[in-house]
């Protein structure tokens, strides 16, 4: 599960929920419990130093302080005791603090023994206490202090007297309700810690499930998707970066179906152009090896007829060429400022006889002070002899075709307008793609090999222009090109 994705995603939730949460567990406990004890010490500092404001004036006559002490320690909760600068100790002390206060000539080995059994905290004085030197320099001491034969450790404040009388009182609690209550607040808080971590490890791994759920969903969508179902799609389209992700592979889906479409569509067209012609000329050639041209006429006719489907061949090879240089910029343009009548004359003198043998009449309309234009002339008139030819191929007989030019700003507009069969409503998106045909059944018997539009568009659009159509059927067809002026 370590390898997958979601497993990485809940793995490594779960390392850091138990990260935080023992971090957290381990601080709170060490501070609670840290609070806790200053918090007692700092009461036995206050009323330590309250007992001795209170027992000073006391300390000259000693028969009197124990009972003294006895009611203080009652009342502060807390057992007292003096110590003075002497080592003698005055009020109920614990045992072994008598023991080891009593008397600084006893034997060596009990103080020995005495001070082994009692565990000092490193910040407070050593165990063999000197109270002119340690404690009667006017600050209070305080430690921890843990005996053996003790359950519990216990608090241990000294707070001197004034530095004139020599002494100092000893205040001495143990501190096992403190404990107590910092091992209740320690369980309390790993309980809730566990709690805690139980319910961030279900968040995990729902969180991680809604992750990878979505992903897992585009990532089997692709796959299907590369096996060959171009159909594939993901249900992953939600409105966060994984759904954004689902989007855009649809759409990169949809885009590459129709790729793949149209990519079987050309070679099938492109198959079915060039196979016709082949199969005539193939057809044609064995007819007249075989001999069955039987007349002078009769082969020339087949040699001709074999001469135009070599020379269809040889233009949809060539339009084929021009596309696939359009479409990866191989195409260059070479501009310059040409005559627009001089052109436009050269134009017509071209589609002369075409348009007198259909009867047709191409008008030529542009403002006089329209002259020159700067553009590449090779490509407008490829550009304008596709456009005318159409016009010419779909006009009914006695139309006009006619052809304005109009400039506006830094911009000239090319009309080419034609009045004959039109192009239907839902067949205009498609014009533009490469070999699509609005009347499939005619337009290769016409000459025409359904890349001249395709070829047209990337023309206009290699030049920095536009062009759109607006078609009514049987009325009239205009074909607007923009083309920009430097």
């Amino acid at each position: 599960m370590i390898r997958s994705l979601f497993g990485k995603i809940f793995t490594s939730h779960i390392i850091i929920i138990i990260m935080i949460t023992a971090s957290i567990g381990i601080v709170l406990s060490h501070l609670v419990t840290e609070y806790l004890i200053e918090a007692k010490r700092g009461e036995l500092i206050r009323e330590g130093i309250v007992a001795t404001k209170f027992l000073e004036s006391t300390l000259d006559t000693p028969d009197k302080l124990p009972d003294l002490l006895e009611v203080t320690s009652e009342l502060s909760g807390a057992r007292m005791w003096i110590v003075t600068k002497e080592n003698i100790i005055i009020g109920n002390a614990p045992l072994n603090w008598n023991r080891r206060f009593k008397n600084r000539e006893e034997n060596h080995d009990q103080s020995a023994h005495d001070a082994s059994n009692t565990r000092i905290n490193p910040h407070t004085p050593s165990t063999k206490l000197d109270i002119s030197k340690d404690l009667l320099n006017g600050e209070p001491k305080s430690w921890i202090r843990k005996a053996r034969d003790e359950d519990d450790p216990s608090i241990v404040v000294a707070i001197p007297f004034p530095p004139i009388n020599q002494t100092a009182l000893f205040l001495y609690t143990p501190i096992f309700g403190i404990t107590k209550t910092a091992n209740a607040i320690q369980n309390l808080l790993i309980y809730s810690i566990i709690a805690s971590f139980a319910l961030a490890a279900i968040f995990a791994f729902f969180l991680s499930r809604n992750l990878t759920k979505p992903m897992s969903n585009i990532s089997n969508a692709a796959q299907s998707f590369a096996s060959g179902n171009y159909s594939s799609r993901t249900t992953a389209t939600g409105t966060d970066e994984i759904g954004n992700l689902g989007q855009t592979f649809n759409t990169m889906a949809n885009a590459l179906e129709s790729i793949e479409k149209n990519r079987r569509e050309f070679f099938s067209t492109v198959t079915h152009e060039l196979k016709t012609p082949i199969a005539a000329i193939q057809a044609l050639t064995e007819t007249i090896l075989d001999g069955l041209a039987s007349t002078v006429e009769k082969r020339d006719r087949y040699l001709n007829t074999i001469l135009d489907e070599t020379n269809h061949m040889n233009h949809l090879i060539g339009e084929l060429l021009n596309l696939e240089k359009l479409e990866s910029g191989q195409l260059s343009f070479h501009y310059q400022t040409i005559n627009l009548s001089e052109f436009f004359t050269s134009i017509k003198e071209k589609y002369t006889p075409l348009l007198h043998a259909k009867k047709l009449s191409l008008v030529i309309d542009f403002a006089p002070e329209l002259k020159t234009m700067h553009t590449d002339p090779n490509r407008l008139e490829q550009i304008l002899t596709n456009l005318i030819s159409n016009a010419i191929r779909h006009s009914l007989a006695d139309a006009i075709i006619t052809i304005t030019l109009n400039s506006c700003m830094n911009t000239i507009t090319i009309a080419v307008i034609d009045h004959g069969e039109g192009i239907p409503a839902e067949h205009l998106p498609f014009i533009w793609d490469r070999f699509y045909r609005v009347d499939k059944a005619r337009a290769r018997s016409e000459g025409g090999t359904g890349l001249g539009l395709a070829i047209t568009k990337q023309l206009v659009e290699g030049m920095g222009g536009t062009i759109t159509v607006t078609s009514i059927p049987y009325t009239k067809t205009t074909f607007l090109l923009t083309l920009p002026q430097s």
